[in-house]
């Protein structure tokens, strides 16, 4: 009996210990499949995302294409205006007779030029955006560049009643595109002009930072931009809307343009400002790009 009851247990035990791992083979098994499910989710929401990301980059290429090819269409027969009213406003070809017509025609030639300017912002704008635009990197004459960039918005100033003071110190020669240098100071000092009312003034500097990184600053005395306002002025088309809307003519695109191009270099757009006192937006380019006189 005491034998009998012995081999009941020990196969009792055997039982149990066979349950348990069949119960640990089956929990396993219902782990792993879990876990197969949840990674072929995942693969599906990976791929689901690589799709979106795909559509989303070609539709930007697109975007950026037909808005580069937009502005090639329209800059030929604007350039053709322009050219054809500037001949007509100086009467290089004879007297037009009528007075009127003389002021018609210099109306024909600012409004095709400030278009020609807003299908310039749109095409860098893309080019930027597409990666097509590539820095023609040579010496530049800092010294050069800012006076240039003054001349260009001095008579601006002037007809707004806006005052511009120059405080350059001393300019060093750095190594950038120069045509893209004007590009982000003019539109740094028109977009001053623009926002500054009568009787205001418009300071640009230029300094050494700390770390050896090259600043020049546009400060200005105008409306000014709250600081929940910063992304939306830096990103394309984002002009602020307040009581000034309407008032000022532009596309919005000069800041963004001018960040874009400032980091094509390698440096950085910084901006502060105060509504009702002024903004200052200061270019920072990388000390990598300072050239040292020699000796």
């Amino acid at each position: 009996m005491l034998a009998l009851r012995g081999k009941r247990e020990r196969r009792s035990t055997l039982l149990d210990r066979y349950g348990q791992q069949f119960g640990y083979v089956m929990e396993r098994h219902r782990v792993e499949a879990a876990l197969m499910v949840a990674k072929q989710d995942a693969e599906r929401s990976a791929e689901s995302a690589r799709v979106a990301m795909i559509k989303a980059q070609t539709s930007d290429r697109a975007k950026s294409e037909f808005l580069a090819n937009m502005s090639h269409e329209l800059r030929t027969p604007l350039n053709a205006i322009l050219g054809f009213s500037e001949i007509m406003k100086n009467e290089i070809l004879g007297s037009m007779g009528v007075a009127q017509y003389k002021e018609y025609t210099q109306d024909i030639h600012e409004s095709g030029a400030y278009l020609l300017d807003v299908i310039n912002d749109i095409l860098d704008i893309s080019k930027v955006e597409s990666g097509n635009l590539e820095l023609a990197e040579t010496e530049v004459e800092l010294s050069e560049a800012v006076g240039k960039s003054i001349r260009l918005v001095q008579e601006r100033a002037q007809d707004a009643g806006v005052k511009l003071i120059a405080k350059p110190g001393d300019l060093p020669v750095i190594f950038a595109d120069e045509r893209l240098v004007k590009q982000c100071l003019v539109n740094l000092l028109s977009n001053a002009v623009k926002f500054t009312p009568e009787g205001g003034k418009i300071e640009i500097r230029v300094s050494r930072l700390e770390n050896g990184d090259l600043s020049i600053s546009v400060a200005d005395t105008g409306i000014g931009i709250s600081e929940e306002d910063f992304d939306r002025v830096l990103s394309p088309f984002g002009q602020v809307e307040s009581a000034y809307s309407g008032t000022y003519e532009g596309t919005g695109l000069g800041l963004p343009i001018t960040k874009a191009l400032i980091e094509l270099h390698g440096g950085t757009l910084t901006l502060e400002s105060t509504v009702g006192v002024g903004t200052t937006i200061a270019l920072s380019f990388p000390k990598e790009r300072v050239l040292e006189p020699d000796g």
